[in-house]
């Protein structure tokens, strides 16, 4: 707590139980159903006043890498868009700017902060807006009152920034408006002084207590003001540090990334370029993937054609082109469905042209099909009278539907330095990979950083929309890591919980709970990346002695304690024989139906478990 003394807040009503989260059911948001999985919290709260050397010491730093910027309401070009109205009574905005990343690896560093957590997350929230130069409530006052007379007022907020380019075709954007950071390590930085920002609308606290009325000195302002930090600690929990998964995280040997880009651009628009081959970058997907499933081998492959290749396809595309705009951006659209239903084994099926994709715990196909638009087309969901909206410039055009990824860029936003009036960079654009990348998350099991609070959009991953970043964050690995050993967990404990311990899959037995307990040695330091060999090996273990349990029952066992002594002795050599080379076996028996034994599949639309061979859901 940065810039707080403990006399500030209601110490006792901030810790309480009403507002402070004490456990979760982490949920599967497409669904929705829960991963069998519930955290528990503890909590550690340190107070720093504003005379501590800590917060002097941070904001010395943060004074000395600060930048400013001036903008006024109503500019063309590079404006603050959360004060850009005409006619208040505000007429100069003047903005500070701290580098992000500078300011993330200043708090990392242990010798000024002090010893980190040595399992689980830390959470910087700071109050500095008696030390940096702030918005005020008199500045909101102003902004919300028309002009009248002389009309010179001067807003002072500050804010946190980072500059990132596309890894592709190399159009570089400046991400100005930002309150908080993090991601890069298992910290995260949010300062409720910072803003307001148009991303998030959220007010600085001290104009929120102006704007309600708050005396912060007072019993009840002690109360809101603890009220106020707990929904930043909510987001930060819910979105960062305790995700929830999209669709089920689940364990593969391999993982196959399978990519289709079509070339719909016109002639004249593939003679300026770029070469569709240059719009992705295969290598720095998988090294993205790669570093979110280290476990696994991790393979991206990508095929380029002109859609006339595929003329069926191409007439889908042309049938799904719309004269139908966006409602902001006043650009056309694509009907995403009509290209997902002639795909989708939902819909006509013809997926089947490009992959036959498999689900096991051998192999994970995900396929990817990828437009290049042209003119400034973009694919959109309708839904009623509403387009689902495409928000500039870069964005995440694509969505992950379960059974595949769809993503698109268009001519403009290709060559989008060509039609930029902010960041004119001629022959620059944005590619593909970015949105490639940030959709397989998805499909892999993550959601995006900002579903319970906006704050936390600001964060260095790839599952963001703000600040276009282009890795996962460490937030992102813990999720899929934690889910991919809590599934195996989950499948030994209750394989072990189905069989007893006999004189067939005593080994077995022990040698799974062996396992989870090393298992849980790494878990417990969030090793989670160590603990999955132990978690995979548990889960295997705990099947054999499942599937040996069932087959050897109490009563045979007893039963064969009564033969002769050398008649014993080869039925228990022939086990262990037996035992030894089913311990070379690849695959995972928890996602293979209970009948025929065969590989299931996961059905997106009705979240369960499927059969093709039985044709029932399990």
């Amino acid at each position: 707590m940065l810039g707080f003394a403990s006399t500030d807040l209601n110490s006792s009503y901030l810790t309480s139980g009403i507002d402070q989260i004490p456990v979760k059911y982490q949920q599967i948001l497409q669904g929705p159903i829960n991963t069998g999985v519930m955290f528990n919290f503890t909590y550690q709260y340190l107070y720093e006043s504003p005379s501590s050397s800590i917060v002097q010491n941070l904001v010395t730093y943060l004074t000395t890498i600060g930048t400013t910027k001036d903008t006024t309401p109503g500019q063309a070009g590079f404006t603050n868009l959360a004060f850009n109205r005409p006619g208040s009574e505000i007429n100069h905005v003047h903005n500070t700017f701290y580098n992000a990343t500078l300011v993330e690896g200043w708090l990392s560093n242990q010798t000024q902060i002090g010893p980190a957590p040595i399992a689980g997350y830390t959470l910087f929230i700071a109050d500095l807006h008696n030390q940096l130069p702030s918005m005020t409530y008199s500045d909101y006052v102003a902004y919300n009152t028309p002009c009248s007379a002389l009309c010179n007022v001067v807003v002072n907020p500050h804010y946190y920034n980072r500059n990132v380019t596309d890894v592709d075709l190399g159009f570089q954007q400046f991400r100005y408006f930002m309150t908080g950071w993090g991601g890069t390590g298992r910290n995260y930085y949010i300062d409720l002084s910072a803003g307001i920002s148009n991303s998030t609308t959220e007010l600085p606290i001290q104009v929120a207590e102006g704007a309600r009325g708050i005396n912060p000195s007072s019993p009840y302002g002690k109360i809101w003001a603890s009220e106020f930090i707990n929904d930043y600690i909510y987001g930060a929990i819910n979105n960062l540090f305790a995700a929830d998964q999209l669709y089920p995280v689940s364990y593969s040997q391999t993982y196959n990334f399978q990519l289709f880009v079509f070339d719909n651009r016109t002639d004249l628009e593939k003679s300026r370029g770029p070469i569709l081959t240059k719009t992705l970058n295969t290598t720095k997907v998988q090294q993205q993937l790669q570093a979110l499933l280290p476990f696994a081998t991790v393979k991206v492959n990508a095929n380029f054609f002109n859609i006339t290749k595929y003329p069926d396809l191409a007439a889908v595309v042309a049938n799904a082109t719309t004269k139908v705009k966006d409602p902001i951006l006043s650009i056309p659209t694509v009907d995403a469905r009509l290209v997902w239903n002639w795909l989708s084994t939902y819909g006509q099926g013809h997926i089947i042209q490009f992959i036959n994709a498999t689900h096991t715990t051998s192999t994970y196909d995900i396929p990817g099909f990828l437009f290049a638009f042209q003119g400034d087309y973009t694919l959109a969901f309708t839904f009623k009278e509403d387009i689902v909206s495409h928000q500039p410039p870069g964005s995440i055009a694509g969505v992950a539907l379960g059974d595949m990824i769809l993503v698109d860029q268009s001519e403009n936003i290709l060559r989008l330095g060509n039609f930029s009036s902010i960041y004119n960079e001629p022959n620059k654009g944005v590619g593909f990979t970015r949105v490639v990348t940030h959709e397989l998350g998805h499909m892999i099991g993550l959601n995006h950083p900002f579903i319970y609070d906006l704050t936390e959009d600001f964060t260095n991953s790839i599952m963001a929309y703000y600040p276009e970043s282009n890795t996962f964050s460490q937030f992102d690995k813990d999720t899929v890591l934690r889910g991919i050993n809590d599934e195996l967990l989950i499948v030994a404990q209750t394989a072990l919980a189905a069989t007893g311990s006999n004189l067939f899959n005593a080994g077995s037995v022990t040698s799974a709970r062996q396992e989870m307990t090393l298992a849980e040695l790494h878990y417990s330091t969030m090793d989670y990346a160590g603990a999955v060999p132990h978690s995979l090996a548990a889960a295997l273990d705990a099947l054999r002695a499942e599937a040996a349990g069932s087959f050897f029952s109490p009563g045979l066992v007893f039963g064969l304690i009564g033969v002769a002594v050398g008649v014993a002795i080869g039925l228990f050599s022939g086990y262990f024989f037996f035992r030894k080379r089913k311990s070379t076996a690849n695959a995972i028996g928890y996602n293979l139906c209970p009948t025929c034994k065969q590989p299931l599949r996961w059905d997106p639309v009705q979240m369960k478990w499927y059969c093709d061979r039985e044709q029932k859901f399990v």
